[in-house]
């Protein structure tokens, strides 16, 4: 799906002297840059591959969509260093010489794309790589904090939210009549969804467990992946910037979108590999998955710039959430 849908910002270009002069904010001056290449997979911010004369590699990350947003990203991935597959933070700054917006180095970490490897799992890999998606997220969510919400760049929760049933059926309420989402989808649809929360909400408040640190875009694009003599494991996972503290479903509903979430025995498979890494999961932890993933095809639908093909994967994502709910 997500290849079909419109970038949030324009992608920038960088030549190799405009990255010299960046890396120079964390570098000594004379760090020659022979090579920059734009990496693949995001819809808002630019990233970049970086080879340097001495052969090192970097991963150049330009906080365009949100900059508000970036040294919460940078402190989370200092937070998780050495406890989650992740790029190593290596520099961050707010002054950027070649533009506005702020930017982060981080450690190049080699793999594949998750999404581009989907079509072709044979059943024998299904079981190792989801035990490892498993796995990983189960490190994520062992980042406990005290109250739900959306993290300043001190990784505080100013503005604690309520999560549950209750919660999200205000969240829809918001995006569905106070926002772009209801227009986008008419009234009756916007009634008929607006009724199913209603009803189903309250599935989520049999949860108990502590608010845990959720990536909240894990998905293949976000997920780097590397075969071994065992199969394909995690490698990294990257682009915090959506990151909160929120409960376990926003991760595995999104995680579990097609093509990857229509794959026989991959739902099986992650349920394992969480619960052998120390998570915990209710029985009807699937359907909450799906239920709090309406959050973001609802959050899609409420933005100005979304596109045709966005805006059509949204309803077609929603009422397939409604139609198979049994």
């Amino acid at each position: 799906m997500r290849d079909r849908w419109n970038r949030d910002t324009e992608t920038m270009l960088l030549t190799n002297e405009q990255a010299e002069t960046m890396l120079q904010s964390y570098y000594v001056a004379g760090y020659k840059v022979v090579k920059v290449e734009p990496t693949e997979g995001g819809l808002a911010n630019s990233s970049f591959l970086v080879q340097t004369e001495s052969g090192n590699q970097l991963h150049l990350r330009i906080c365009v969509r949100d900059p508000s947003a970036a040294e919460k990203e940078y402190r989370l991935i200092q937070l998780i260093q050495g406890n989650v597959p992740a790029p190593r933070a290596i520099h961050f700054s707010t002054v950027n010489p070649i533009s506005d917006h702020p930017f982060m180095i981080l450690s190049w970490v080699e793999g594949t794309r998750l999404e581009t490897i989907v079509g072709e799992l044979r059943p024998r890999d299904v079981d190792h790589l989801g035990e490892s998606l498993g796995g990983t997220l189960a490190l994520i969510h062992r980042f406990q904090f005290d109250q739900f919400g959306f993290f300043n760049d001190h990784l505080e929760i100013p503005s604690p939210m309520q999560m549950g049933g209750k919660g999200l059926l205000r969240y829809a309420e918001e995006c569905l009549l106070e926002n772009l989402a209801g227009e986008r989808l008419g009234e009756p649809l916007t009634e008929m969804i607006l009724k199913f929360i209603e009803a189903e909400c309250g599935l989520l408040d049999e949860w108990r467990g502590k608010p845990c640190l959720t990536h909240s875009d894990f998905n293949g694009s976000n997920i780097l992946v590397k075969k071994g003599n065992a199969g394909w494991d995690v490698a990294a996972v990257i682009d915090w910037e959506f990151a909160f503290s929120g409960t376990p479903f926003f991760d595995f509903g999104n995680l579990l979108r097609a093509p990857l979430g229509e794959v026989p025995g991959i739902d099986a498979a992650i349920e394992r590999g969480y619960k052998s890494a120390g998570g915990e999961l209710p029985p009807q932890w699937r359907k909450m998955s799906r239920l709090t993933d309406l959050t973001a095809w609802l959050e899609f639908l409420t933005r100005r710039n979304a596109g045709i093909n966005l805006i059509y994967d949204c309803k077609t994502q929603i009422c397939k959430t409604m139609g198979e709910w049994v």
